[in-house]
């Protein structure tokens, strides 16, 4: 029975130290969403410009590859977010954290990424970008704004954050602010629009 007794009170203590752990993460995550946002570039939403950032519908991020589903260009002007063409191309290149989820039995990893201009997302929002594993390949289905807090959420063990952006260039090794990221062929800038709210 002593033996079944200390299983036990060391499955809850290692429940609880995992717990402790999980909202450390979260708690640093959310300090990194708050120091580590910048402006979002915004992008004039055209055809030639989508094709630009993601030429053939790919784009390189911290981790491998990313091919955009063929949609994602008509999905951004049909659900009103012609906005975050720039802060899509950012999120993918350079996030703040990458997270893998479970959605329906199917491994998905969520981009995302903080900006401090509020024209475009309302207050306490992030970018996330769905990226789920579809016949052995990264594809990013949809982009689209979230509370902060939801996507801390999203991580429910601490395996769950695949990637994290370090704090500062002296800790990044090759991670840079995308701020020195210039966009594809010169794309120009337009200025930020408000977002219907």
């Amino acid at each position: 029975m002593k033996v079944r007794e200390k299983t036990i009170r060391f499955e809850i203590m290692n429940e609880k130290e995992q717990q402790e752990n999980i909202e450390f993460l979260k708690k640093r995550l959310k300090s990194k969403f708050d120091e580590l946002a910048e402006p979002m570039k915004q992008v004039e939403y055209t055809q030639e410009n989508y094709n630009k950032l993601f030429p053939n519908n790919k784009v390189s991020t911290p981790i491998g590859e990313v091919i955009l589903r063929r949609d994602q260009y008509v999905k951004l002007g049909n659900k009103d977010r012609k906005d975050i063409l720039g802060g899509m191309h950012q999120t993918l290149t350079n996030p703040i954290a990458i997270i893998s989820e479970d959605r329906d039995g199917n491994t998905a990893k969520i981009y995302a990424k903080s900006f401090t201009n509020n024209e475009v997302l309302k207050e306490n929002e992030g970018l996330i970008t769905i990226v789920p594993n579809i016949k052995g390949k990264d594809i990013a289905i949809s982009t689209h704004s979230r509370r902060k807090n939801n996507i801390l959420n999203k991580i429910k063990k601490v395996g769950d954050v695949i990637y994290e952006k370090p704090i500062s260039d002296s800790t990044a090794g090759d991670t840079v602010n995308s701020d020195n990221i210039q966009l594809p062929n010169n794309i120009s800038q337009t200025f930020p629009m408000s977002r219907k709210k």
